[in-house]
């Protein structure tokens, strides 16, 4: 057979897999996620998210808050020594829920991540504080145990650095979904 009858034919059966399951992940949904963060070897903590959205067959539009946790006591940055730095921020993003199954499912998010860090700093009493705005995206695997309720684990990272400080997350997470 030829190559390009082959491509044609496994793009036709992944898109009906896809889109035969899709359409169950019509309309609004609300998404919690509990994790851990890894802050590029600087320190891990506990992270957690909520989304909210709303989506259109296999894909979506969400918005979103994420606590990605603290740096751990003594990392060391460009202005100093630091008793900690916590990172937390707001997204705003697109979404995909892909079924290979009528129950497995794939998903993909990214967009725009508005972070802010706190940072209490140990030589002085003082807090510094830094904002910006970057972006986050992830993959994840999941099982849909009925049309309004999935389970599933993700990755995602959180791109946040601003004057040479790198707050850039990596985060491994359980989520939960609700669809109405």
């Amino acid at each position: 057979m030829n190559v390009k009858i082959v491509t044609a034919m496994a793009a036709a059966i992944v898109a009906g897999i896809c889109s035969a399951g899709a359409a169950r992940a019509d309309g609004f949904f609300v998404d919690g996620r509990y994790g851990r963060s890894d802050f590029d070897s600087s320190g891990k903590d506990t992270a957690l998210g909520i989304n909210g959205g709303y989506r259109w067959g296999a894909f979506g539009l969400e918005g979103g808050y994420v606590d990605l946790g603290s740096l751990d006591r003594g990392y060391t940055g460009s202005s100093g020594l630091h008793s900690g730095i916590d990172v937390a921020g707001w997204t705003l993003g697109a979404n995909g829920h892909f079924n290979l199954t009528p129950n497995w499912y794939l998903s993909a998010r990214a967009g725009l991540f508005h972070w802010k860090a706190d940072m209490d700093l140990v030589a002085s009493p003082t807090n510094a504080k830094f904002s910006g705005n970057d972006w986050y995206a992830g993959a994840g695997v999941g099982y849909d145990f009925s049309e309004r309720f999935s389970l599933g684990l993700n990755y995602d990272h959180y791109r946040a650095g601003k004057s040479g400080m790198d707050f850039d997350a990596n985060v491994i997470s359980v989520n939960t979904e609700f669809r109405f």
